[in-house]
């Protein structure tokens, strides 16, 4: 939970648009919370250092699409996916998610 908490202050205090958190603790077996927000490229870049400097190395496993529309962060238990505003509408998963505890 405490790594679930660093990465959302991390994201509030970048000021990502239309965050949100899903809550997969008791139905995945890879992961506990899923996030989805929404950034501009700057900001997407300025998450993922921000968060290198946030979290344990042994928490960070893989970054995939860096400077991309569409940037997916593994933290382990937590996986964080930054989509631009366009990307995001295209792929609709708050959409997918509707059965999902969410969080935020």
């Amino acid at each position: 939970m405490e790594l679930l908490q660093t990465i959302i202050k991390t994201l509030e205090d970048l000021k990502v648009k239309d965050l949100a958190v899903y809550d997969f603790e008791k139905s995945s077996p890879f992961y506990d919370y899923f996030i989805i927000a929404t950034v501009n490229e700057r900001q997407g870049n300025a998450v993922v250092n921000h968060l290198k400097k946030a979290i344990k190395s042994e928490d960070l496993r893989h970054i995939e699409g860096k400077g991309g529309t569409w940037v997916l962060i593994d933290c382990n238990s937590v996986i964080v996916h930054l989509f631009s505003e366009e990307e995001r509408n295209y792929f609709g998963l708050d959409k997918r998610l509707i059965e999902v505890k969410r969080i935020i």
